[in-house]
């Protein structure tokens, strides 16, 4: 009997850190909440999106068109590079630092603005995808909870962002933590 008992606390254990989609009342009609308890956030994706995973890529990853993309949309939780990275960063070493992933990466928007009570800073950045190599453009915001930067990027191809913007604003503004 005890042994029972302590494979099922076991089993809750794992389950309590785990991450996945969960059927939640807050999330919004068309959407489904995705909570990620090792991290301590959630946020919400549209219901015909499909989770993908990666063994050493983004803690959240959700592709549009049923699970073919190309509209995606991630977020990666990294060590803050200091309490103060968001306070210092500026538009240029940002933009240096996204053309490892984007060359000819050029904003189309950046500020600093805040979500929920914390600031971070928002872009929209558009460049060629150097493994792809195709132009997109991605919807970005950078903010740091801890001693954690936690980076939401939503993209699409360049063609078709402005079609995506309010799907991208809409999940944006379901980041909690």
């Amino acid at each position: 009997m005890r042994e029972s008992l302590c494979r099922w606390a076991a089993l809750g254990i794992v389950a309590s850190i785990g991450a996945g989609p969960v059927a939640s009342a807050a999330a919004e009609p068309g959407m489904t909440e995705f909570r990620h308890a090792k991290h301590g956030f959630s946020v919400s994706y549209p219901q015909d999106w499909k989770l993908g995973a990666f063994k050493d890529g983004p803690e959240f990853h959700a592709l549009a068109a049923g699970g073919k993309g190309p509209e995606e949309c991630n977020v990666n939780v990294t060590a803050a590079p200091g309490t103060d990275y968001l306070d210092r960063v500026s538009q240029t070493r940002m933009l240096n630092t996204i053309r490892y992933a984007m060359k000819d990466a050029q904003f189309n928007e950046w500020r600093r603005q805040t979500l929920g009570r914390r600031w971070g800073v928002y872009y929209i950045v558009t460049g060629t995808t150097p493994r792809q190599n195709y132009r997109q453009t991605t919807l970005g915001y950078q903010i740091i909870v801890g001693a954690r930067l936690f980076t939401l990027s939503c993209s699409a191809p360049a063609a078709r962002f402005e079609r995506q913007r309010a799907t991208f604003e809409k999940v944006l503004s379901t980041l909690a933590f």
